[in-house]
């Protein structure tokens, strides 16, 4: 379903230094004895045991926070922290309002361990949580001896956990690790996850080994040695065959499964003669490619490098520039910027509410609003659409034909922008809606071109205490909403909440107004 494609607004963030986190909570809990109070709260308690052994674990961080009966997303901020003492018990207290809160998360984090996540839901009149033991698994390590060369010292060893599920808390584990080599060629690394990480081996930011795959769960120790490194070498020149200085040239390994990570294992540049030469680790062809880029020009990519076999002259087209002058707002910022966003010449440009089909610009180009002159280069000899966006300036579209005509263009993009707001109320009560997460359609001219599923969160917000929501900087034109909400219901016999999800989408425009939005239980079906 739609929501499960839109990030919550508030997130918390693990630091990837634990040590740091936890010596810097017990600095600001000393004079609180380690406990976090909250005033007519629920307290929780605990102790932290290691898995194996079923020794207590000091010095855990533990943080909680309760979750709102009316929040569409767990409102997780974990604000209420503590550490656990010499005999791995921890006790601290979170906001307990039966008519607010419903549910509590709890996190225990060490470096030695792995993070866990605990969640329960609260009952109306209880003010004390024993959660009994708490096991944690210990954090795995890796040691690794680097052969095959005489220089073994500082070589930079990296590890990136794979992109795939997993049974530990991902959100408290590092995504990366990196450490140096000694001068026998020895590395190791600690607070590793019981998953799959690709490791790489670099000096002086050119990749001299690689391994797909590397679990410290099955693999404790690793022997890696260096395989050869080839030089490739060539030419870069436009159509003319006169050589073109300054192109980036980039060899890359693919990776072979889903999960894992590429790499980039060198890169140069041309010098004045279009000449460039590179060292690159010895790869299948089936995983190596190589990309040839300018400014300016088309990109070229080679698939299934076979070094020594590459050809010595890369020809790179020139792409056509496309220039013009705008005319802006005059209330713009100076530091402000205008953004030229450049689409083909078919490109549908109707609003939508669709994570899985974006309709991205193929390129942007950012320029300061105290100079009217813009250019776009690297274009196809073909038709284009061309919007002027910016903050404070609406959007303005422009179709231009770069194969025929490539004068300069001038564009009025005087209009300012407008604001969509409103407010959700209760069918049946007419009391506000708050806490529903209201999110707007999008228009393809908003995208950048790196946008993906996840990045979409800037188009939705949440409504205040007040049922009310507000979307700034819009370009006037009709816009979908799609409002998710909470409805909740006392349950007597049960002494609980009964919580309905329900959704609803309405079709507004921009106005000088605000639209009042109802919802009831017919609105939809639970979300």
């Amino acid at each position: 379903m739609l929501q499960l494609f839109f990030k919550p607004r508030k997130r918390h963030i693990i630091m990837n230094n634990t040590t740091s986190l936890i010596l810097l909570l017990l600095f600001f809990t000393t004079t609180a004895v380690g406990v976090c109070q909250t005033p007519n709260g629920a307290s929780l308690h605990g102790t932290c045991v290691d898995a194996e052994n079923g020794q207590p674990i000091s010095d855990v961080l533990v943080r909680a926070d309760a979750e709102k009966i009316a929040s569409v997303y767990p409102d997780r901020d974990f604000e209420h922290a503590t550490a656990t003492d010499a005999n791995g018990a921890f006790s601290l207290t979170i906001p307990n309002d039966p008519q607010t809160y419903y549910a509590f998360s709890l996190m225990a984090i060490h470096p030695k361990y792995q993070a866990k996540r605990l969640r329960h839901e609260m009952s109306p009149g209880k003010s004390k949580y024993d959660l009994g033991k708490i096991e944690l698994k210990r954090t795995l390590t890796l040691k690794g001896t680097v052969s095959g060369n005489k220089d073994l010292a500082g070589l930079i060893v990296n590890l990136k956990m794979h992109a795939k599920s997993a049974d530990f808390f991902r959100a408290a584990a590092p995504i990366e690790h990196g450490a140096k080599t000694d001068p026998t060629g020895n590395f190791h690394f600690a607070e590793l996850y019981p998953i799959a990480y690709t490791l790489t081996i670099s000096r002086n930011d050119v990749i001299i080994a690689y391994v797909e795959s590397i679990n410290p769960q099955k693999q404790a120790e690793v022997a890696i040695r260096l395989p050869k490194l080839e030089t490739l070498r060539g030419t870069v020149v436009d159509a003319q065959a006169h050589p073109i200085a300054g192109a980036q040239i980039y060899a890359t390994r693919h990776t072979e499964t889903p999960s894992g990570h590429s790499a980039i294992l060198a890169a140069a540049q041309t010098d004045d003669a279009g000449n460039f030469q590179m060292q690159v680790l010895t790869t299948e062809p089936r995983l190596l490619s190589l990309e040839v880029r300018k400014r300016g020009y088309f990109s070229r990519i080679y698939e299934n490098v076979v070094i020594g076999k590459m050809p010595p002259m890369v020809r790179l087209e020139k792409g056509v520039t496309l220039k013009g002058h705008v005319i802006l707002p005059q209330d713009l910022p100076a530091d402000a910027q205008f953004t030229v966003k450049v689409f083909p010449a078919d490109m549908q440009m109707e609003p939508s509410l669709n994570p899985l089909a974006l309709y991205k610009p193929l390129l942007s180009r950012y320029f300061p609003v105290t100079e009217s002159a813009f250019h776009v280069d690297g274009l196809f000899a073909e038709k284009y659409t061309l919007y002027i966006t910016g903050d404070g300036i609406s959007a303005t579209r422009m179709d231009v034909d770069a194969s025929t005509n490539i004068e300069e263009r001038f564009i009025v993009a005087d209009r300012s922008t407008a604001t969509l707001q409103g407010q959700v109320l209760w069918a049946d009560t007419g009391d506000p809606v708050h806490n529903a997460v209201v999110s707007r359609s999008w228009y393809p001219w908003e995208l950048h071109p790196s946008d993906m599923s996840m990045t979409l969160d800037r188009f939705e917000t949440e409504t205040d205490t007040h049922g009310k929501f507000k979307f700034s900087n819009l370009t006037e034109a009709r816009y979908q909403l799609y409002i998710r909400a909470v409805h909740i219901v006392s349950e007597d016999t049960t002494k609980r909440y009964q919580r309905t999800r329900i959704h609803k989408q309405v079709a507004i425009p921009t106005a000088g107004t605000t639209y009042r939005i109802y919802l009831g239980k017919q609105d939809g079906t639970p979300f």
